[in-house]
């Protein structure tokens, strides 16, 4: 009977690697399935899945940014005072509650006491550890100045995700009041409105028109909602699957930047992660094709990537990298005039930098900008959501009243 080697969770999420024998793949599965286990990965043969590396895989998915801007703080201070690399890594482990983050950090530590070079090791987990970090830790190790590296990560880390919740802030309010206005709207539709139709059919009332069209699509959703539902579940299907397409999300990166009220703002978020990324990179010694190359995939959006490919042409046919961003709608004329002239006079590195800066507050009044413009907008939304709603179920009572009154 074949062997089949396979890696499951169970009950409790815990990971187990095992063999089983079975007739079939489909007979293990339904074997492993009745002891209450998950298989999340199964192959013929009886070569077992390193339990350990499942876990690290695991581990690797639940660290998040803070942990690691906090790590590499840490690994800085103590670096800077002079102690060695596998001692800081030992003392951080001993000072720091479990998590999913010693996990990497241990198994990071037996990598460098076996002898491997810490940014090789930090390089085994992309997901905690971005290339550009790999990057600056590279470069760090040729100079001497792992310390004063780190640092300089942890600042940049930082920046970044505080830029990033700002803008998530942003756009958290008018996403909250939007789907708590359409929460109202279908709690007043399909459970108010029925019992007013009730009402106004027994004393066979003469609805006004809103009423009449209100009775009607609330009667229309209650009748139908198990295909509304389908519907609604079918365009998200839609959606999702069309923004994991290469035209889906070409499409939705270029309206990203060019939006009315929210391209600003993701315009200025790129600019100033792009320039804080390549800047940092040129000031540690990475080499310009490199650092852009890096910086592309730092960028995360298809037009910018379009521009770091004409960036990466010029300077393989020996152009000033200063011209493509002269051409390019990404940057405003004065921050392209800034690189251009940094290239020019040697001083890139400083001026990526105080670009980075200065679209850091100007992305900070951009977003209070749009908030001021948002606010407004979603709360006459709602107000005249529910409102009309409102309104249409009280002027009947209003008619019956003034017949009444006659």
């Amino acid at each position: 009977m074949p062997t089949y080697a396979y890696t499951a969770r169970d009950g409790r999420g815990e990971p187990r690697a095992d063999v089983i024998e079975a007739a079939s793949e489909h007979d293990a599965v339904r074997a492993l399935r009745a002891e209450g286990l998950t298989v999340t990965d199964i192959r013929l043969g009886k070569s077992v899945i390193d339990l350990d590396e499942v876990r690290r895989r695991q581990a690797a998915r639940s660290v998040k940014r803070d942990e690691v801007i906090a790590f590499t703080a840490q690994m800085s201070v103590m670096l800077e005072t002079g102690v060695p690399v596998a001692e800081a890594l030992d003392a951080y482990l001993k000072q720091s509650a479990r998590g999913a983050l010693c996990r990497i950090v241990e198994v990071v530590a037996d990598r460098i006491n076996s002898g491997v070079a810490f940014s090789a090791a930090l390089a085994e987990f992309p997901r905690v550890f971005p290339k550009m970090v790999v990057s600056l830790v590279q470069a760090s190790e040729a100079t001497g100045a792992l310390g004063e590296m780190l640092g300089r990560v942890s600042s940049y880390l930082g920046k970044d995700r505080a830029t990033f919740k700002k803008i998530r802030g942003a756009l958290a309010y008018p996403a909250v009041m939007i789907v708590m206005a359409l929460a109202v709207t279908g709690f007043l539709v399909t459970w108010v409105l029925p019992r007013f139709a009730k009402i106004y059919e027994s004393r066979s009332a003469a609805l006004p028109a809103p009423t009449r069209a209100l009775l009607g699509a609330s009667g229309f959703i209650t009748e139908h909602g198990a295909l509304i539902v389908s519907g609604i579940i079918a365009l998200i299907v839609g959606a999702v699957l069309f923004r994991a397409s290469d035209r889906g999300r070409t499409l939705i990166d270029w309206t990203k930047v060019r939006a009315p009220i929210l391209g600003p703002i993701y315009r200025g978020y790129y600019l100033s992660r792009a320039t804080r990324t390549l800047g940092t990179l040129l000031a540690s010694g990475v080499s310009l094709p490199n650092a852009v190359r890096i910086a592309r995939g730092v960028t995360e959006n298809r037009a910018w990537e379009a521009l770091w490919d004409e960036v990466l042409e010029a300077m393989t046919a020996g152009r000033p990298v200063g011209e493509v961003f002269l051409r390019s709608e990404l940057l405003t004329p004065s921050f392209a005039q800034m690189i251009a002239a940094g290239e020019r006079t040697g001083r890139l590195p400083d001026v990526l930098d105080r670009v980075a800066g200065v679209c850091e507050e100007d992305l900070d009044e951009r977003i209070k900008t749009a908030t001021q413009m948002i606010e407004p907008a979603v709360i006459v939304f709602m107000g005249a959501t529910i409102g009309t709603i409102a309104i249409a179920l009280l002027l009947p009572i209003f008619s019956m009243g003034s017949i009444m009154s006659q």
